[in-house]
């Protein structure tokens, strides 16, 4: 009975997982997720990022994230309209059946310098995306024969389609202050990023068994920031993010600080500075996240975890999930001018 309740759960997965999305705790290191009006919005060359989280572990094969992301300014001077563009891909994977979702994705954004200090960009999203599920995998109760689970007996059960396919379009606004000055000691900068992104623009249909429905679209905002305190290393760097989609939000409110190890050189432009950033997120109703960054020359490296909070608490016996990204940026040096 404990299996056939098992897949009856992970069924009922495969069904609502189409409503809501995939999701990261450190989602600000996901930037083409989380909007695509911030592809190319940051200051350097390429930014290069890979994201993994494995989530309630003690369900067996739970919940397993995993996705990959490259974007890039084409055309960036000072002060001038230029193009952001990046591609970025995400697998989503649950329980034996690998009930789950796997999308590669096409971003373009607009990049507006409205001043020195203000930037506008808007954004699209283009995707291609595939639901499938592995249900051959299953055990079901009328497949038990006494001794064991005997596969070779016909279950007998009705078997949802395994697989389909959709395009995808999104769309993203994102404004961001930056202001920056630099001294022989320190930087002493100010930025603060706004973006509002709709997903699912199309309404993509999602089919199982013989019900047909349309994808929600997914509404979602997010700040952050990256504020210096002013005459020593630390740095304050809050964020928010909401999601919406249907009947399902999410609302996320974290902060970290930051001490800057080693300073960059400002003459040569050949050193870029090291940082390590301690601090947590909460995620209403649902989970405390601890979270440590390392930075060193051009790579980061983020590590965090999920203790669940919520009533699920007890049914996952209080396992919440491990995530970690990690990125590559080739970053604009003091010899550079154009920001």
């Amino acid at each position: 009975m404990k299996k056939k309740y098992i897949v009856i759960m992970l069924l009922l997965i495969s069904v609502t997982s189409y409503a809501q999305d995939i999701h990261f705790s450190q989602y600000n290191e996901a930037p083409q997720l989380l909007n695509p009006g911030a592809t190319g919005v940051y200051n350097g060359y390429v930014r290069a990022i890979i994201n993994y989280k494995n989530q309630w572990t003690a369900m067996g094969n739970a919940f397993n994230t995993s996705a990959a992301s490259i974007d890039f300014p084409l055309g960036k001077k000072e002060n001038k309209a230029h193009i952001g563009a990046g591609i970025n891909f995400f697998s989503d994977k649950a329980g034996d059946a690998k009930i789950g979702l796997t999308e590669g994705a096409l971003c373009l954004s607009g990049i507006l310098p409205i001043n020195r200090l203000n930037t506008l960009s808007m954004g699209i999203s283009i995707g291609a995306a595939q639901h499938k599920a592995n249900y051959g995998a299953l055990q079901w109760g009328n497949q038990y024969d006494g001794l064991g689970f005997n596969t070779q007996i016909t279950s007998n059960e009705p078997i949802p389609a395994t697989s389909f396919t959709y395009v995808d379009l999104s769309a993203g606004l994102y404004y961001e202050y930056y202001s920056g000055k630099n001294t022989m000691e320190l930087n002493e900068q100010k930025r603060l990023a706004i973006g509002f992104a709709y997903y699912h623009m199309n309404r993509p249909e999602q089919t199982d068994y013989t019900v047909t429905e349309k994808l929600y679209g997914k509404f979602v905002g997010c700040i952050n920031g990256h504020f210096d305190v002013n005459g020593s290393k630390f740095s304050v760097l809050p964020t928010f993010a909401c999601f919406v989609q249907g009947s399902n939000n999410e609302y996320n409110l974290g902060c970290l600080v930051r001490y800057r190890i080693k300073n960059p050189t400002k003459v040569t432009g050949f050193f870029t500075e090291s940082g390590i950033s301690l601090g947590a997120s909460y995620r209403f109703r649902d989970a405390f996240i601890p979270q440590v960054n390392y930075e060193i020359g051009n790579f980061n490296v983020g590590v965090s975890y999920d203790i669940t909070t919520s009533s699920y608490s007890a049914a996952s016996r209080h396992n919440g999930g491990a995530e970690i990204h990690l990125k590559y940026i080739i970053l604009r040096g003091a010899k550079w001018t154009e920001r």
